[in-house]
């Protein structure tokens, strides 16, 4: 003990190991005990808990499963099969477990009434229901309602159902009920049984910890006790002897004699303290002398200090001013160094605003505004701490300094003393300056400056500061006029550009700029908006554009090349596009200014209509040629026959029939090349009657009937269906498309006409079995000259007007024509025209 009680740190180690050793013990015991006890408490619960969440999503599966065979059984649909099935496999994962693991006897009754219930139902009913969908889906099975008849009919209804359609067994259903319930019973139980199962874990794992808790509050009595017995005096006599230290520290430290500590009787470190505090004390005392001689000397030193330290004070603000004028001329000149930035890089007048702030930051100003010029009328103000009754003073007054700075064309100075009702806060004097901006080639004003002071006049610093933006701003002004000049000059081009109907192309040679105008897109969209490729110049690429659509290339690349050589050509060039869709007049022009060639425009003109007109007028003079010259020829050579010959009287008059036939197809020739040129030049006119074209039908029909034997006419049609037009015309119309019907079918065959009454129209078909109309053709029919190209039409004669006066003429009795063909097969066209109101009436009565 005396080992101890040498240092007051063994003597609180051995009364914190006494204490440590104590806790340590009885926590241990404590700490084992309760984690043993938790442990198999937890491994009771996770039992439990497992057993009951199976029990749960069992009994949930059930319920899904039924759902999704009810929606199965009402739709089909294939996925909600898919979905009993995964419920199926589910159910049968748990009913195994719960055979696998089952412990208490309810749970051995549950697993075994569940697998029964899932071998009948998964085994028996599920098929049963789903052949009975599939053969709903199949068609085999139509009805509403489920049939207990249609499922015993069924190859798996035969377990369940009797040939009558009744469950087998009278009792059956009332069964499968009762299962149903009882496994909800033994479910209900075997839920119960869980449930009191975790009750009186719960109540055991409570009495565990209440042992525990005993324990702990055996350790806290024994833990009391030792700090009474051990720790209690050693605090008491450390507190005692620290306490007369702290009162003597006090005292000595108000500079007060005391007197000295007595030492205790434990060598300690107290005893050191003690002992090394009382020789403290009296060192305290001796220096006490010293320090008041010192002090003296230091008083001097101090007034010494306090004298420099006020030299230092005054130093440090001169050198503060000199700092804060730096700053002034620093944010000064960065003011002026934006005001230039911004008038250099903008454009338009959304710089302004900043402009007028930074410039009355610069001058010291209160207010300030920028006032633009037009004929010397003030067009657009930006003020800057302005209100609108102040701007309009100074536009609308003419002793205003604006007016004064617009006739003198100088700086104008004004001060005037401020009223003591005004807001301003320096009621005494307000200073005005209005420097006018001036067009140095035109000296008017343009715009103005104006700036409000209430403190003191502007220095000469601050104006020579505005003088000089006035010029900044004089030069920014011109520049923007030039620039917006330009852009008016640019959209002028675009819209002339756009204006011309014609697709335009224009290359200015100085810039390598490219405009075109809204006409070249549309006719070739393929021509891009942008050019990626900085090698070669947007005219190429353009060009190339169009050469890749162009059927021949080789020589429309030729022509630009010399366009881009500046040797242009001076023909025009035509080219084909997309498959020769489309034939474009290609021609370029000089554009000079001042007698210096500026650019190159492209032209390209759309000329398919007339490269076709040309090309049709071409065909219809080739084609008028022989069949002018077959009639003539024919006529020529019998007339000369009979005039240098006799002949019997039945041989000339055999000649006569052939002159008059050829005379006849003369005629119709030279009748319909007529008839065209009227319908076109509107001088055509109608003769317009109410008449049955069934009767009208009937006539011609019989005529071709007649003269044609290698061809049988069949007529339907039942009348009469009456119509308003012209009979000389409907008679032409139905003669060019009975003829076309014969005629295009060289090998005979049948000729169908139809009139029907359709809807309020009268609709007239006309069918034949020869040689058909190519699909690519049909667009095209009805256009004058138009002849199909292939070895069989042109072995049979025509000009190519027929079609094209049939439509002109259903044109103008308000109907319509169309056609359908197939090649080989034959072509039917469909004439539809309005009813007269007496057809109706005719109708009615019939």
């Amino acid at each position: 003990m005396k080992w101890i009680n040498h240092t007051i740190g063994r003597q609180l180690m051995f009364a914190f190991y006494m204490v440590f050793v104590a806790l340590s013990i009885t926590s241990a015991i404590v700490y084992f005990y309760t984690e043993q006890k938790i442990d198999q408490a937890n491994t009771t619960f996770d039992d439990l808990r497992e057993r009951r969440t199976n029990a749960n999503a069992l009994a949930n599966e059930w319920t899904v499963t039924q759902s999704n065979v009810k929606s199965y059984l009402l739709t089909g649909s294939q996925q909600t099969f898919d979905a009993v099935k995964t419920n199926q496999q589910e159910i049968n994962r748990l009913t195994t477990w719960f055979e696998k693991y089952a412990v208490y006897e309810q749970g051995k009754e549950y697993a075994t009434a569940t697998r029964q219930l899932y071998d009948d139902y998964f085994g028996t009913s599920l098929p049963l229901l789903n052949e009975y969908v599939e053969g709903k889906k199949n068609g085999k099975i139509n009805e509403d309602f489920v049939d207990p008849n249609t499922l015993a009919a069924l190859s798996n209804g035969k377990d369940l159902f009797t040939q009558n359609g009744t469950l087998r067994g009278s009792v059956s259903l009332s069964e499968a009920d009762v299962d149903m319930t009882r496994i909800d019973t033994l479910l209900s139980d075997y839920l119960t049984l869980i449930e009191k199962k975790e009750v009186d874990a719960k109540n055991d794992l409570l009495s565990e910890m209440r042992v525990a808790q005993f324990i702990w509050l055996s350790n806290l009595v024994v833990l009391i006790l030792v700090l009474l017995s051990l720790v209690r005096p050693f605090i008491s006599r450390v507190t005692k002897q620290v306490n007369t230290l702290s009162r003597d520290s006090a005292l000595l430290a108000t500079g007060e004699d005391i007197q000295a500590i007595p030492l205790p009787k434990r060598k300690d470190e107290l005893h050191m303290l003690t002992a090394s505090f009382n020789q403290m004390a009296a060192s305290i005392a001796d220096n006490k002398v010293h320090m008041l001689a010192k002090n003296e000397e230091l008083q001097a030193q101090q007034e010494e200090l306090v004298a420099q330290q006020e030299e230092l004070q005054a130093q440090q603000e001169e050198l503060e001013e000199a700092l804060d004028i730096t700053l002034r001329s620093e944010q000064h000149l960065k003011y002026r160094n934006e005001l230039t930035e911004t008038l250099a890089s903008r454009e338009t007048l959304t710089a302004y605003p900043e402009i007028i702030e930074k410039l009355v930051s610069i001058t010291h100003s209160e207010i300030g505004a920028l006032l633009f010029l037009d004929q010397q009328e003030v067009r657009s103000t930006i003020d800057y701490g302005m209100t609108e009754e102040m701007v309009g003073r100074l536009v609308s007054d003419d002793q205003s300094l604006l007016h004064r700075a617009r006739l003198l064309k100088r700086p104008v100075h004004s001060s005037k003393q401020v009223a003591h009702e005004s807001p301003l806060p320096y009621p005494y004097y307000m200073y005005e300056v209005a420097v006018p901006v001036l067009d140095p080639s035109k000296e008017h004003m343009i715009a103005c400056i104006y700036l409000v002071r209430y403190r003191d006049a502007f220095t000469t610093e601050q104006m020579s500061d505005i003088l000089s933006f006035s010029h900044q701003l004089s030069l920014s002004l011109l520049r923007m006029g030039i620039y917006e000049e330009m852009i008016r000059e640019k959209n002028k081009t675009t819209q002339l550009l756009n204006s011309i109907r014609e697709a335009v192309v224009y290359i200015e040679h100085e810039t390598d700029e490219l405009l075109v105008n809204e006409p070249l897109m549309t006719l070739f969209p393929e021509v891009p908006t942008t050019f990626e490729d900085e090698e070669r110049s947007a005219f190429e690429q353009a060009m190339q554009a169009l050469a890749d659509i162009i059927d021949e290339p080789a020589a429309f690349e030729r022509y630009i090349e010399q366009i881009v050589e500046l040797d242009l050509p001076k023909d025009s060039l035509i080219v084909s596009i997309r498959k020769h869709s489309t034939y474009i007049q290609i021609y370029a022009e000089k554009i000079e200014v001042d007698g210096l060639w500026v650019g190159t425009m492209l032209v390209l003109r759309d000329v398919t209509k007339e490269t076709e007109a040309e090309r049709m007028k071409e065909e219809f003079v080739s084609t008028v040629s022989h069949e002018l010259r077959t009639p003539l020829s024919s006529i020529y050579g019998f007339t000369e026959l009979m005039l240098n010959k006799r002949f019997e009287e039945e041989r000339q008059r055999k000649y006569l029939q052939t002159i008059h036939s050829e005379t006849g197809r003369l005629t119709t020739l030279v009748n319909d090349f007529l008839d065209v040129q009227r319908m076109e030049s509107s001088e055509h006119r109608y003769e317009m009657t109410t008449f049955d074209v069934v009767e009208l039908a009937q006539d011609l029909i019989e005529f071709y009937d007649v003269s044609h034997e290698t061809h049988t006419i069949d007529f339907e049609a039942r009348g009469p269906i009456m119509i308003d037009g012209d009979v000389e015309k409907m008679k032409q119309l139905l003669n060019n498309l009975l003829s076309n019907a014969v005629k295009y079918s060289p090998s005979g065959g049948t000729v169908l006409i139809r009139i029907t009454n359709e809807l309020g129209f009268a609709q007239i078909r006309i069918q034949d079995e020869g040689i058909g109309i190519p699909q690519d053709a049909l667009p095209k029919l009805f256009d004058k000259f138009y002849r199909v190209d292939n070895s069989e039409t042109r072995k049979i004669g025509g000009t190519g007007l027929g079609l094209s006066i049939c439509k002109e003429i259903v044109k103008h009795h308000n109907g319509t024509i169309d056609v359908e063909s197939v090649v080989g097969v034959g072509s039917t066209f469909t004439i539809r025209f309005p009813i007269a109101v007496i057809s109706t009436i005719l109708t009615y009565e019939d």
